[in-house]
């Protein structure tokens, strides 16, 4: 039985009966079974925060058949690492010894940590770079010097990597592969986290006149700091109806930062234009609430390729957002700004509002675009890297 260590930084629950659970479907159980289309066993270690009940209508079962959660104390920040450093060292030092590789997704604290305890086993290893620490750090310059320089090190000694974009996570964090050429022991791809059905589709929309009150969508499932520019999107908001546009705002996510910006809407007095729903459980809820949207406006710090505008994209929403990694690969420049330029997409969120033609054309391209990152497209590139790594595997067996 080939068994894979895959380590994320999922936050996930514990019940009473020993079932593991998440907020998000982004680490649930289906998400996990991607490794098991090549391997026989996941090992999922992530963070565990054990509680007495849940409401399981809104949650996602994590683990399941195949699927073996691996608990690290729950422990959040720079900061909290740094207090708890001596408690996470030994549980992830517990953790590893029966698997035969393992998958890194990067970047994140307990990967790192795990990563120093894991290279010491020899057994094959690969990366998933999902994010760029250079961004997603950006909030604590200590940490982002850290983390960047530590991926642009590990990165070229690990056995195989994979981006999720096409072409800028690959220049700033190359890997063997990319710098020396592939051979049966390095090997990389690009392939999108996202988990992206045929169903979730909705044909590209058409605009007939201009839009009398705009609906805009904003989603991000932790909310936890400004990185996905909530704050940049309120005051787009309050500058919207300081010129008197008829514009609603609904807020997808949740996190300990929910109700800070929930009182920065009322301090900017559009508390009723903006609606914050939590987070989904549902990929059919926040489908349905993307459809009843106008405009996806998306003015993040820090991303890999952002799901939540694929996602916006094939239901063929019109998209706004930030030149921030991958996104120039989905997006045209025009629709893309400074994280922090208010006006500017301010201004351009009312010239598409007289602008329908615009609008419909927006809705056809992301349609087209977003058709790239279907299952089947994707799940193809995975299944080929994962194969690549379990043929480490198997040729390690053989050398036994």
């Amino acid at each position: 039985m080939k068994k894979v260590l895959v380590i994320s930084d999922a936050h996930i629950e514990k019940l009473p009966d020993n079932t593991y659970w998440c907020r998000t479907a982004v680490h649930g159980y289906d998400f996990w079974t991607r490794y098991l289309r090549v391997f026989e066993k996941v090992i999922v270690v992530a963070r565990v925060k054990a509680v007495s009940e849940i409401d399981k209508s809104l949650y996602n079962r994590a683990d399941g058949i195949g699927v073996e959660i691996r608990e690290l104390p729950f422990i959040r920040g720079m900061k909290g690492y740094l207090t708890n450093y001596s408690e996470m060292s030994k549980s992830i030092s517990k953790l590893i010894g029966d698997e035969d590789c393992a998958i890194f997704r990067m970047p994140s604290i307990p990967a790192f940590m795990l990563l120093r305890h894991y290279k010491r086993t020899g057994k094959p290893y690969a990366f998933e770079i999902v994010a760029d620490p250079m961004d997603a750090y950006s909030e604590n310059k200590v940490a982002q010097f850290i983390f960047t320089r530590l991926l642009k090190r590990e990165t070229v000694k690990a056995n195989g990597v994979s981006y999720v974009t096409k072409y800028f996570l690959q220049g700033r964090y190359p890997s063997y592969s990319i710098l020396h050429g592939k051979d049966s022991e390095h090997f990389d791809s690009y392939y999108s986290s996202i988990n992206l059905d045929k169903s979730f589709f909705s044909e590209p929309r058409i605009f007939n006149e201009p839009l009398r009150t705009l609906n805009i969508i904003h989603v991000a499932s932790a909310i936890n700091s400004d990185i996905k520019g909530h704050t940049t999107l309120l005051k787009v908001i309050k500058e919207l109806r300081d010129d008197n546009v008829k514009v609603n705002l609904t807020c997808v996510g949740d996190g300990d930062k929910r109700a800070y910006y929930e009182q920065m809407a009322i301090d900017f007095g559009i508390a009723n234009n903006v609606k914050f729903t939590g987070l989904f459980s549902s990929k059919t809820d926040l489908r349905e609430e993307l459809l009843n949207s106008d405009l996806f406006v998306f003015p993040t710090k820090a991303e890999g390729l952002p799901r939540a505008v694929i996602e916006a994209m094939a239901v063929s929403l019109p998209c706004i957002s930030t030149p921030v990694n991958g996104i120039p690969e989905l997006l045209d420049s025009e629709y893309l700004f400074d994280p922090l330029d208010v006006t500017g997409i301010s201004n351009k969120i009312k010239q598409l509002i007289d602008n329908p033609i615009e609008l419909t054309k927006m809705s056809s391209q992301n349609y087209s675009t977003a058709k790239l990152y279907i299952n089947s497209i994707l799940e193809d590139r995975r299944n080929k890297f994962y194969g690549s790594l379990s043929s480490m595997i198997k040729e390690n067996d053989d050398n036994e």
